[in-house]
């Protein structure tokens, strides 16, 4: 076989086995003689992801975490937008921006790992993200040769062909997970990495179009600014590792109660995924008219219209402060209401409440 064959096999299995990636890129390193190979993601969330051969991933996890990916402290981000559009960024053009650096943490972090050259390319730009390849190269390595970046960018372009063929795999999962819940005629929304929508059901186009919800930018949202941040925190929540479960995002009606309730599962997802894939659900559930949902609370826990109407506020995502002065009691009184209705209905947290409010209304 060919060398390119093998390459580009290589690398086609990485796509179709993303596990593989690692091994992948340890061989692109070897072959060039450098001590790491990267692949490397940015863009808006968790979009981000960094992969590179041979490196304890707790060490990028920390790199991660210090936010060392702005063109003011790393001097690979900054060279590739200063790069002139050069095919392959490489040690000339990190000799360029070193000076205009505003701090020496990626300095720092560079020396820690031994990669103070290297070269790049861009494999895939779209919707204000990038996926990248690169070579990390220590000291003993040396500066990256002619004949090396040549052989680098014959790989790049087998390397672009499988993420590009492994982003249209992992697409194809909205399809697959709008189709199963089309049957169900429940409105759900599927997200991907990024906080973009990529599928939605008939259902939730409906709600987009009857409803304040809106899509914009590919993202869910409301007309009202403050329900976008709660969902944008709640996507946060679910999609930044380790995935938690977050509250409800209750959307209130003009009478107090809840109009829809938000929901937002995270997905199971592999450890070499790119951010393509369907990442999490996002269901919408229907609410009541506030004195129906009165009338269930106070003949199923025995509420009284004071506790009911309380509820019925919290589930709608009042603050203490705004039901007090609703309600015209002091706070003092609120909370001994607030501490009565949870007993009666065996709730510890404001989100189980206004679970059971909504459900009591579904």
């Amino acid at each position: 076989m060919a060398d390119a064959d093998r390459w580009a096999d290589r690398f086609i299995e990485a796509a179709l086995e993303p596990h593989l990636w690692r091994d992948v890129l340890g061989e692109m390193a070897d072959a060039t003689g450098s001590a790491h190979g990267q692949l490397i993601g940015f863009g808006p969330g968790a979009a981000a992801f960094n992969w590179v051969s041979g490196v304890d991933e707790a060490m990028l996890v920390s790199a991660g975490a210090m936010n060392l990916v702005t063109p003011d402290v790393n001097f690979r981000v900054a060279a590739d937008r200063v790069g002139n559009g050069a095919p392959i960024v490489h040690e000339a053009h990190y000799d360029d921006v070193r000076d205009t650096l505003r701090g020496d943490d990626y300095l720092d972090l560079c020396s820690d790992l031994d990669i103070p050259h290297g070269c790049q390319t861009r494999l895939l730009v779209d919707k204000g993200s990038m996926i990248g390849l690169a070579l990390l190269r220590g000291e003993r390595d040396g500066r990256s040769s002619i004949e090396q970046r040549d052989l680098f960018a014959r790989l790049a372009a087998h390397a672009g062909a499988a993420v590009r063929m492994q982003r249209a795999i992992e697409l194809q999962g909205f399809a697959l997970l709008a189709g199963t819940f089309e049957a169900m005629d429940k409105a759900c929304w599927l997200v991907d990495g990024s906080g973009r929508v990529g599928g939605m059901t008939p259902a939730a186009d409906r709600l987009l179009a009857d409803t304040r919800l809106t899509l914009k930018d590919g993202r869910l949202g409301t007309m009202r600014a403050d329900e976008a941040r709660r969902i944008a925190r709640a996507l946060y929540t679910v999609l930044t590792p380790p995935a938690q479960l977050p509250d409800p995002v209750p959307l209130p009606d003009d009478e107090g109660g809840v109009a829809i309730l938000l929901e937002i599962f995270p997905l199971p997802r592999r450890a070499w995924d790119l951010p393509f894939a369907p990442r999490a659900i996002i269901t919408a559930r229907l609410g009541t008219p506030t004195d129906r949902q009165a009338r269930a609370l106070i003949g199923t826990f025995h509420l009284t219209r004071a506790e009911a109407d309380i509820a019925l506020r919290i589930a709608s995502g009042a603050t203490r402060p705004a039901i007090a002065a609703a309600r015209g009691v002091s706070t003092e009184t609120l909370k001994a209401q607030i501490r009565s209705l949870y007993e009666k209905t065996g709730c510890n947290r404001e989100s189980q409440l206004v679970r059971i409010v909504t459900l009591l209304g579904g």
